[in-house]
């Protein structure tokens, strides 16, 4: 959320400076279930006013940001005698076209239970009715996250990783700025979009209001069980809804839903969570390798939600709260990835009036193309694969770049010949040069920054790799003047996490 308020504030010409405690996207907004989507199990709270919005969103996205953001296919199965009947189903797929004003992808077919089994032949058959197909969107979070970081770096913002928020300047009762350290940084406005630590930053000003109710999310990550659809599953044991995905060549699994008191850096799947979704997902996938073993990572992460009571963790809403408070502070509690845009642009709205309107331009981040979402002409596509395969990188390698740079490959390149296209490993399509990317141009200072946000490594079977850890720990090293001893410090803090 913060990185779009500083995206559109510094878009429209204010003066903005974003402070993250730890790296880009390292708390919540790398650890979702990597999906842009509008929200069909929220039809069932009747928060249909969140799903219109999350279905504009999606739209927005997949223009914007087209290398990153891609149409993926689900399929709802339907059994008999658990979950929803398919009529019912059939209402809440017409109702959810609707709603995106019949503008979605494609949309959804009513499948026999022949036809869902011809598209994915591990379902379970027994039972099966018949199957819902749908389109909704897929995304890699942290990247994506970059991505909205650097283009607010590229309208001006000043943006500074691992520095912490220790307090909040407080004179003549509005907040006035920040201290970082022994720094006070000033401002006209301050924007307190911490997630999880929302309340916590508010206390910082005398604040102890509770405005959250934190929920864990935790995944799975195991290898390929789908032909290339993604699975919309009701939990037999609680009704929940949740989802099996391709994902990056593998298949990832989730989400849970469990309230969270502890320490939002210090999350983590439970053995209770891990059984869940593996029960679950066994009972309608019977055949495929799914058990503990077949476990080839997990991750969990924490929603920052509007605080609720007399409900369930998954019935509280996915909606957001913004708050101004009598001291000034600007607080966004809850919201999802998808409507982070659409959230930021109310806020910036808000900070706009409260800092004199006529001075900014109007918000253009529905239509301006994040850096690597520009469009790129068929001939310059091709010359960048000319280049590619000058300098040794297969029809794989290519791919796997493209999609993660998009527009920024020609960039790559240019580095790329300047110091090598050497792989990382034989295993991964993914050179050494993105280590000097990532460090150089994407704010990257540690051996996980690179891992788990700048390349999907740590959440894939080379994840604990020794050579492919040491080498990221070596090249970085050289940028970065590291002597043995840090290095061995960032190769451990890595693996412990």
């Amino acid at each position: 959320m913060g990185a779009w308020v500083a995206r559109d504030a510094a878009a429209r010409g204010m003066r903005v400076a974003l402070f993250e405690q730890g790296d880009i996207a390292s708390g919540t907004s790398s650890r979702t279930s990597k999906l842009v989507h509008g929200g069909l199990r929220y039809l069932e709270q009747g928060a249909f006013g969140l799903v219109a919005e999350s279905q504009r969103e999606r739209a927005v996205w997949l223009q914007i940001a087209p290398h990153l953001v891609r149409p993926l296919p689900f399929l709802f199965p339907i059994y008999r005698g658990s979950g929803p009947s398919r009529w019912k189903v059939r209402l809440g797929m017409v109702l959810y076209d609707a709603l995106a004003l019949f503008r979605n992808v494609e949309p959804h077919h009513m499948l026999t239970a022949d036809e869902a089994r011809q598209l994915e032949p591990a379902l379970r058959a027994e039972g099966l009715v018949g199957a819902a197909r749908f389109f909704d969107a897929q995304m890699d979070d942290a990247r994506l996250c970059l991505e909205v970081v650097l283009a607010a770096r590229g309208d001006g913002a000043r943006v500074e990783t691992y520095t912490a928020v220790d307090g909040l300047i407080v004179r003549d009762g509005r907040v006035a700025g920040v201290r970082i350290g022994s720094r006070e940084v000033f401002g006209g406005m301050v924007v307190n979009a911490a997630g999880p630590w929302l309340d916590r930053v508010c206390a910082m000003a005398d604040d102890r209001g509770r405005r959250l109710r934190p929920t864990r999310g935790s995944h799975l990550i195991l290898l390929p069980l789908l032909r290339g659809h993604a699975l919309v599953l009701s939990a037999q044991r609680d009704g929940r809804t949740f989802f099996v995905l391709p994902w990056q060549g593998l298949t990832l699994i989730g989400t849970t839903d469990q309230d969270y008191r502890g320490d939002p850096a210090a999350v983590a799947c439970t053995d209770a969570e891990r059984a869940y979704l593996i029960e679950e997902t066994r009972r309608v996938l019977p055949d495929a390798a799914v058990e503990p073993s077949a476990v080839l990572a997990e991750f969990a992460g924490v929603r920052p939600l509007v605080s609720a009571e007399g409900v369930s963790a998954s019935a509280v809403t996915r909606g957001d709260l913004i708050e101004e408070g009598p001291n000034g502070l600007i607080s966004i509690a809850g919201g999802k990835f998808t409507t982070a845009r659409a959230v930021a642009e109310r806020v910036v709205d808000l900070a706009a009036k409260r800092l004199g309107s006529s001075r900014f331009q109007e918000c253009r981040t529905a239509t301006t193309p994040l850096g690597g979402g520009r469009l790129v002409s068929s001939d310059e596509r091709e010359a960048w694969t000319t280049r590619a395969t000058g300098l040794g990188l297969d029809a794989t390698q290519i791919e796997a770049l493209s999609r993660t740079y998009g527009a920024r490959l020609g960039a790559l390149l240019d580095l790329a010949t300047e110091r090598g296209a050497e792989r990382l490993h034989p295993g991964l399509p993914w050179i050494v040069a993105q280590v000097d990317w990532a460090v150089e141009q994407e704010l990257a200072r540690t051996v996980d920054d690179v891992l788990r946000r700048r390349l999907p490594i740590a959440l894939g079977p080379h994840r604990r790799d020794p050579e492919v850890i040491r080498r990221v720990a070596e090249r970085m090293g050289t940028l970065l003047g590291w002597n043995s001893a840090v290095k061995r410090d960032h190769l451990d803090r890595y693996l412990a996490a």
